[in-house]
């Protein structure tokens, strides 16, 4: 019987592939194992933001004051990098090997923060957690969407989207309690045994299944070029991205060198991926299945709108509503709230029914209307009940991403999973970066803009929009 979670159209697979979904399965999810995974998904989501709070103190303990923001940009950098590697890695070597590479990995990097001397290896060990960080959440994805039967995926995966939300909102809190406690190096050391802990579990939990190829003609390789292009291109990126809103001749200068690189890096990996490897870390035919490539686009939107509104509500609440820090930091508790209510809820909307669509439609129109009203009103004098225009905006774009979820893994042709949840999280925390760092820059540009068109050219009006 066709229902949503079968695609409407067969898969354009390459010759030899087939489409099938095993919509019948049990599942086969250890809980133990699954115990795990959701503490796995709270230190990734709580390492990410850990750092937030003391990343200034740390640096200045260095000496290094002006390097402090890198302890967060290394971390996404190796987030993003890690993705893509673990994609083809679950595909060659299997999914147990390549998850204990990533709990080893998360374990080393932060028992290496945790012991730098210097600010450099700090920045190391951040960017190795966090290449490890991107396998604890995008193979634990892959592995549950290829044991539980479909309707359990959607509620699996929203509880591993609402532990994850938990803990990167707890992450920045926590860092600085945890600094005040014990010192940054023991909070960061310590999350090097649970990291172990994991690795021990899913060592001993996880059953061992055969990697892809054992089965087929011809084991797929490891795509080194391809992958080395790749990872200049997102470093890029993101440096990139860590440079915008900087007006020194210096970083326009930077900024101009990593677009060359960039584009050109870029154009090489598409030419390589089209002509001169056998398996493709991402096959221009699965693009076009089932609208797969749409999907990872709007990855990008969604996550560029949400992030773009996030950044800006704190000082939105600081400086128009003239509240305190603290208290602006309260009122940014409907954004945690907001993202965990809606997964749970879509989740188990969607484990009941098997449904997806009318919900990922409906979620769409309602966040939009919200954002759209938040536009018109939040310049005025917006009332306090109006903070129910952004909560209803998360609640729905939590609910859209995981609908599309849903739809992505019903549409994923045979032997294709990791790669499409590998591009997926790989398009969401592109728009996450865009969001973090275009946005603020923009608006800067903006401000400066008006003040100078209000204030004239004078010297002073000059020193009031640069500083």
């Amino acid at each position: 019987m066709i229902d949503e979670t079968t695609p409407l159209r067969e898969a354009e697979c390459r010759p030899g592939t087939t489409f099938k979904r095993n919509n019948d399965r049990s599942s086969n999810v250890d809980r133990a194992f699954l115990l795990i995974t959701q503490i796995g998904a709270f230190l990734a989501g709580a390492d990410d933001s850990l750092f937030i709070s003391t990343h200034d103190h740390i640096a200045s303990n260095f000496g290094q004051l002006p390097l402090g923001s890198w302890l967060l940009t290394a971390y996404n950098m190796g987030y993003s990098i890690g993705l893509p590697v673990y994609g083809r890695a679950c595909d060659v070597y299997g999914y147990k090997r390549t998850l204990l590479v990533a709990y080893a990995l998360f374990s080393v990097g932060c028992t290496l923060t945790g012991v730098a001397g210097n600010i450099w290896v700090a920045i190391t060990g951040r960017a190795v957690s966090g290449i490890g960080a991107a396998g604890m959440v995008d193979l634990i994805s892959v592995i549950l969407t290829d044991m539980a039967p479909p309707k359990e995926v959607a509620i699996l995966r929203s509880y591993l989207m609402m532990i994850g939300t938990i803990g990167a909102t707890l992450g920045a809190p926590l860092g600085g309690i945890l600094a005040d406690w014990i010192g940054w190096r023991w909070s960061s050391f310590a999350q090097g045994p649970i990291g172990v802990l994991c690795f021990a579990v899913a060592a001993w939990r996880l059953p061992s299944v055969p990697k892809k190829g054992e089965s087929d003609e011809r084991s797929p390789d490891l795509d080194i070029p391809g992958l080395c292009l790749l990872m200049v291109t997102i470093g890029s990126i993101m440096i990139l991205c860590h440079t915008l809103g900087e007006s020194e001749l210096e970083s326009r200068l930077m900024q101009i060198s990593l677009l060359v690189v960039i584009l050109i890096s870029a154009s090489l990996f598409g030419l390589n991926e089209r002509y001169f490897t056998k398996d493709p870390l991402m096959p221009v035919w699965l693009l076009r299945t089932n609208g797969i490539g749409f999907v990872f686009i709007g990855q990008i939107f969604i996550l560029f709108s949400e992030f773009s509104l996030i950044v800006n509500m704190t000082g939105f609440f600081v400086r128009a509503w003239n509240r305190s820090s603290s208290m602006a930091g309260l009122f940014l508790m409907i954004v945690p709230l907001a993202a965990v209510l809606g997964a749970g809820i879509y989740g188990r909307l969607i484990g009941r029914s098997g449904k997806y669509k009318k919900l990922a439609t409906g979620s769409l129109a309602v966040g939009m209307l919200n954002l759209f009203l938040m536009s018109l009103r939040w310049p005025e004098d917006p009332s306090f009940w109006e903070l129910a225009y952004p909560f209803l905006a998360i609640f729905t774009i939590s609910g859209l991403l995981t609908t599309q979820f849903m739809g992505l893994s019903a549409s994923t042709p045979k032997g294709m999973n990791s790669t499409t949840t590998t591009a997926y999280y790989l398009s969401q925390q592109f728009g996450m970066m865009l969001g973090f760092t275009l946005t603020p820059a923009v608006n800067r540009k903006i401000l400066t803009y008006k003040l100078k068109d209000k204030l004239g050219t004078s010297t002073h009006a000059l020193q009031v929009s640069i500083g």
